[in-house]
């Protein structure tokens, strides 16, 4: 199956859906992750892109978790 984003509207209610598999199996591949590292950069992917699907033009954005365990810094 191919990713993909679903948006949907109804009554003044966005709604959006992502499949994010090959995106995020790409990635892990290319920062050669550990399996808790994978599964926070496979989450923070896959939520910048369903809060980026509502920008416009040139607009930008990053998500950045910065915390104080093992992982340290995540950004997307």
């Amino acid at each position: 199956m191919k990713d993909h984003l679903v948006k949907a509207t109804a009554d003044g209610v966005r709604i959006y859906a992502a499949v994010t598999t090959d995106l995020v199996n790409e990635a892990i591949h290319r920062h050669d992750c550990y399996p808790v590292a994978a599964a926070a950069l496979g989450r923070t992917m896959t939520a910048a892109l369903l809060m980026a699907a509502n920008l416009k033009n040139k607009e930008a954005l990053t998500i950045k978790f910065d915390g104080d365990g093992p992982l340290g810094k995540v950004t997307a």
